[in-house]
């Protein structure tokens, strides 16, 4: 391994996320597929978007299978179904509840999947509930050109999708997410949506994201008008053997002051063996990954989901005190007849112990910086009174390149190079901000 790996490797986990989530699996899917021809969920269940609402939890997934007896191609239409333990579920009899356009012209004419649904009491009746989705247009191809839309809705059931969709698209190609888009997750958040999503960079243009699935960040006044964060948030590559060709498929939850992303990741795309990891924020950019990744791993021999344990949605019960998740499982990499394998969703939980919901709130040491993207000078801003007086600044690579004093809390940053940084603190080796220099 070169020098500037091991120094980058190193600097990544610096901080110690000091607590094992320890996860027990149900031995069996929760939601299962029909294995019937050509029902609508006849090849897949998956793409689990759950929230408790009242005393009830509510599911919105994936359903991958035909239209009608003579149609040539699968496609993914959405479905809901209700629990009040989470384990045995009641799925609506009208499914699918959002089905794909029927113009053909449209960007989800040949799919809609992976969903993200909030309960919005301060929005009119009709759109109290809100969903984003990913759609998909090209039919019976195998190139990806998924695009975001939305829908809202009175009941969680009956859903209007918004006239001027997509609301989100991949960006052009000298940029990171320049492909396609997917797996949105949104939460509400002092008046404003915050998503994390999945995006590939398939542009080679000696971009660091080059090859490799990302998580991105945007934001939104409305949930209609997003303006995407210039940098992945979640970069794949920096834990050998576990992510190095993508990370993707987050769930984000806020507990307390901290952000929680549970996402999926997968080290050669030769073997899809997807696994489910574990990162924290307190700001909902910069990630610290868990170093027991991957948290939840797929099942050893015989078991329904040896293949894939992939696509989390987390929930956080206070009550308990412990993580729910649900997620996709899968025991085999081929399909050759519509028996005979699972491709469903199961369910596993977690005791949540000192992973961390108040101790980064008790680091003395703790700080921000501001603006960022930033173009000559960073704000820095403690969270407690210090006599720390200089930064240091690393590069991508974790090499440190700049040493500064603070002056009146002002760092200055106008002889960088445009590009991606990150800064800690002298004599504080916890805390480590990434910004961009633009």
């Amino acid at each position: 391994m070169k020098r500037s790996i091991v120094i980058f490797f190193l600097f990544l986990f610096f901080q110690n996320i000091n607590a094992q989530l320890i996860w027990t699996k149900q031995p069996l899917p929760v939601l299962s597929r029909s294995a019937v021809f050509p029902n609508w969920k006849g090849l897949a269940t998956a793409d689990a978007f759950v929230m408790k609402d009242n005393d009830t939890l509510k599911m919105w997934y994936s359903g991958s299978g035909w239209l009608t007896s003579s149609d040539n191609c699968v496609h993914v239409r959405m479905g809901y179904a209700w629990s009040l333990n989470g384990t045995n579920w009641t799925e609506y009899a009208g499914n699918p509840v959002l089905n794909i356009s029927t113009d053909t012209s449209m960007f989800d004419s040949d799919g809609i999947e992976t969903p993200t649904v909030i309960k919005d009491l301060s929005a009119p009746p009709s759109h109290r509930y809100k969903l984003w989705y990913a759609g998909r247009k090209l039919k019976c191809s195998t190139v990806l050109d998924h695009k975001f839309g939305y829908a809202y809705s009175p009941d969680g059931i009956h859903w209007t999708k918004y006239s001027g969709n997509p609301v989100m698209t991949a960006g052009n190609s000298s940029s990171w997410y320049n492909t396609f888009i997917s797996n949105p997750s949104v939460i509400f958040e002092n008046n404003i949506y915050k998503m994390w999503f999945t995006a590939p960079d398939a542009v080679a243009n000696s971009q660091p994201t080059d090859g490799k699935g990302n998580i991105g960040y945007a934001t939104s006044p409305d949930g209609i008008n997003w303006s995407v964060y210039p940098a992945p948030v979640i970069l794949a590559g920096s834990q050998n053997n576990w992510d190095s060709a993508t990370v993707a498929e987050p769930s984000v939850i806020k507990v307390g002051n901290m952000y929680h992303m549970f996402y999926s990741a997968l080290d050669k795309w030769l073997v899809e063996n997807f696994q489910v990891g574990y990162a924290n924020s307190m700001d909902g950019i910069n990630w610290t990954k868990a170093t027991t990744n991957p948290v939840l791993k797929i099942g050893t021999a015989g078991k329904w989901d040896r293949y894939w344990a992939s696509h989390p949605a987390v929930m956080y019960d206070s009550i308990s005190n412990k993580f729910k998740m649900w997620y996709t499982g899968r025991d085999t990499a081929t399909i050759v007849a519509l028996t005979g394998y699972y491709w469903d969703i199961g369910y596993a939980e977690s005791s949540f112990t000192s992973l961390g919901m108040n101790d980064l709130k008790k680091e003395k040491s703790a700080f921000y910086v501001y603006p960022n993207p930033a173009t000559e000078y960073l704000t820095i801003k403690f969270s407690n009174i210090t006599n720390f007086k200089k930064v240091l600044i690393y590069n991508y690579l974790g090499i440190l390149i700049k040493e500064t004093e603070i002056i009146n809390s002002i760092i200055n940053i106008s002889n960088l190079e445009k590009g991606i940084y990150f800064l800690n603190v002298e004599g504080d080796e916890a805390h480590k901000i990434k910004f961009i220099k633009e």
